[in-house]
């Protein structure tokens, strides 16, 4: 997931999934040729097959800011899907979505199978349960808004999906769903066939109400989320470390509710685009200061505006001013620092994935042209401090990036510049290159002065659909 990958149970999963589909891509071939009274079980024309291919190379330097030592990250990421899907009826479908995920040489030999084959979604709709409500059940991804609180993590070679129930109510102009999941399981309450033990009680679910109404040219997203932990927040590794600690993101033995709004829209015959989004977030987190639970209160905020002229190669100039809560007092009984759940990062805050939407305030100068129908160019240069400088400096992934030392004053991350390109060939291959460029600031400078030197990031990706 972004903030995780493959469950333990993978290597079960991955077997029987890989002969399910690999059966009924057999099935509707076979009866795809098929003619007369054989195929009369079957519509061909209710089936849907499609697939993705993509390969991206990835050369990332300096991640530590230290050109002395050697840190360079260089590999081939293969991402490969293939989905299958049939209308049972007019209201009752189902969906399977295959992945294999892998980097270039990483199995031990070219004639080892490590099984990188998983299930990324499957799932069976129901339409019109009660009117216009519609019900999805099993592995599926969820997205919504500008995916910074719920995303389905598109850049990572892997991406995120849920396991869960979703409700969607659609009458024009309002849309609600409601969902419930479950992104972990702790303890022996894993795989396919968990063994039944005290540890089964420990869990991490995912609820979820959120809205949209549109009018005219503008949609309002009221949500309200819920985010429950039963896992043991005590639980140390072999060093002795917590192995979820309060600072990591979607830890271990808490309660958060985020509550939130967002508008998006167009003015000046659509010339004019415009987003705002803002959050907050209560409930309790286990094991701080001197009480048995912490008390959450975080907020986080999302601004951002743009205008494309009215021409034929489309430049566009934007800002974008984001900002999510920190905690100065590590110490204390509330927990102030927000929490970004389940979010696609990587498009809002630096393509270098350096910064999330935890204890940070970002100001994003964009520029954009679209020459042709097939081809872009953006340039975007991002400047970024902490919102508080007691705490520490969170990566995308919702990770510590740097633990931030006792006594710092600085808040000045830095600045990072990112030149993205892309074109289409022969309508369905994307090919696309980008260029980052990180400039630490004083904050690193104050902290790790033996470690100020820049970071380079560059990927080249070529992908295919049908």
């Amino acid at each position: 997931m972004g903030r995780g990958g493959r469950g333990s149970g993978g290597s079960r999963r991955w077997a029987w999934g890989a002969r399910l589909f690999v059966i009924a891509l057999w099935s509707v071939a076979v009866v795809g040729g098929m003619t007369g009274r054989a195929a009369a079980g079957l519509d061909v024309d209710r089936v849907t097959i499609g697939g993705e291919i993509r390969e991206r190379y990835e050369f990332r330097n300096n991640a530590d800011f230290n050109r002395t030592v050697r840190d360079t990250l260089s590999f081939v990421g293969s991402r490969i899907r293939l989905h299958l899907g049939y209308a049972v009826t007019s209201d009752i479908a189902f969906f399977i979505q295959m992945e294999d995920s892998r980097l270039f040489g990483s199995e031990t030999s070219t004639v080892s199978n490590e099984k990188n084959l998983d299930i990324h979604q499957g799932y069976v709709t129901v339409k019109n349960v009660l009117g216009p409500v519609n019900l999805t059940l099993g592995r599926q991804e969820l997205f919504f808004g500008d995916h910074r609180l719920v995303g389905n993590l598109g850049w990572s070679n892997i991406g995120r999906s849920f396991d869960g129930l979703r409700m969607t109510y659609v009458y024009v102009p309002v849309r609600v769903d409601l969902w419930a999941a479950v992104p972990k399981q702790f303890g022996t309450n894993v795989g396919a066939d968990p063994t039944f033990s005290t540890s089964n009680r420990e869990s991490q679910q995912f609820y979820g109400l959120y809205g949209a109404v549109t009018v005219d040219s503008l949609v309002v997203e009221p949500y309200v989320l819920y985010l429950r932990d039963t896992g043991n927040a005590t639980e140390v590794n072999g060093g002795g470390a917590l192995v979820s600690p309060i600072t990591a993101p979607a830890a271990r033995g808490q309660g958060r509710a985020t509550m939130g709004l967002r508008f998006n829209g167009r003015a000046a015959d659509e010339s004019i685009d415009y987003t705002a989004e803002g959050a907050y977030q209560t409930g309790n987190m286990d094991g701080r200061g001197t009480t048995p639970k912490s008390a959450i209160s975080a907020y986080a905020v999302a601004l951002k505006a743009g205008y494309t002229a009215p021409v034929a190669v489309k430049p566009r100039l934007g800002v974008e001013y984001d900002l999510a809560s920190g905690d100065d007092n590590p110490a204390d009984d509330r927990f102030t620092t927000f929490e970004n759940l389940f979010p696609t990062n990587h498009m809002h805050y630096g393509y270098m994935d350096y910064v999330g939407w935890r204890n940070m305030q970002a100001l994003r100068f964009s520029m954009g042209l679209k020459p042709t129908a097939a081809t872009g160019v953006s340039l975007d240069y991002h400047l970024f401090w902490l919102a508080k400088a007691g705490d520490n400096w969170y990566a995308a992934s919702g990770q510590i990036f740097r633990t931030t030392p006792a006594g710092n004053t600085q808040k000045e991350l830095g600045e990072e510049l990112d030149l993205v390109a892309y074109v289409m060939v022969l309508d369905k291959l994307r090919l696309e290159a980008g260029y980052g460029h990180f400039f630490p600031g004083r904050y690193v400078k104050a902290n790790f002065p033996a470690a100020t030197d820049a970071s380079d990031f560059i990927y080249v990706q070529a992908g295919v659909g049908f």
